[in-house]
């Protein structure tokens, strides 16, 4: 099976340029926990996770503040002809619960979410999936909560915010400057 069977078609950019507040109202309008940013390509994801880590704790203006100074500009995606098995795969490594889908000429066609992925799977094989991919995803999170410093991830690993938002000065050689990155962090951008 492949992901343009079970991925959400239709999904719409919220412009780089538009308030934090304006995405924050569309993610309550929409009833999702992530909206997809870009103008003719994607450029980006903003989730309710990042409005808050970057928005809200550092007090800043949501009236003027722009999507692209929050955004997470470090995104993952999967193709439309990829094998269900390949999406699962990079959600689980990237630490995501959804990816873009991209068609054959890099456009933006649609959206799959872990969701998507197990209920294309029904039955046994769909639930083991996704209980190895939900592990693979809270597992920071888990040893966050044990103690008062996070633990040392090798490359690679790390919720979303803190592996596209490394501290000032630690980023590994070669990685790209921040604009304001993650992957994502929250339920999907289509609502499910």
């Amino acid at each position: 099976m492949k992901v343009a069977d079970v991925m959400t078609r239709g999904v719409g950019l919220v412009s780089p340029d538009a308030t934090a507040q304006q995405a924050a109202i569309q993610m309550a309008e929409l009833d999702v926990g992530a909206l997809l940013v870009g103008d003719d390509r994607l450029e980006g994801v903003l989730t309710d996770r990042d409005l808050i880590l970057r928005v809200v704790v550092e007090g800043r203006d949501v009236r003027s503040l722009a999507v692209r100074e929050v955004m997470s500009s470090m995104v993952f995606a999967c193709h439309a002809d990829d094998p269900i098995e390949s999406a699962f795969r990079e959600m689980r490594e990237r630490q995501v619960r959804r990816l873009p889908v991209l068609d054959a000429d890099e456009r933006l066609v649609g959206i799959v979410t872990l969701g998507d992925l197990s209920r294309a799977e029904p039955g046994h094989a769909g639930e083991a999936r996704l209980v190895e991919a939900l592990r693979a995803i809270a597992e920071p999170h888990r040893q966050r909560a044990r103690g008062p410093r996070e633990p040392e991830l090798p490359d690679g690993a790390g919720d979303e915010t803190r592996a596209s938002n490394p501290p000032p000065g630690s980023q590994p050689p070669g990685a790209p400057k921040r604009s304001g990155e993650s992957a994502d962090s929250t339920e999907n951008a289509s609502g499910r």
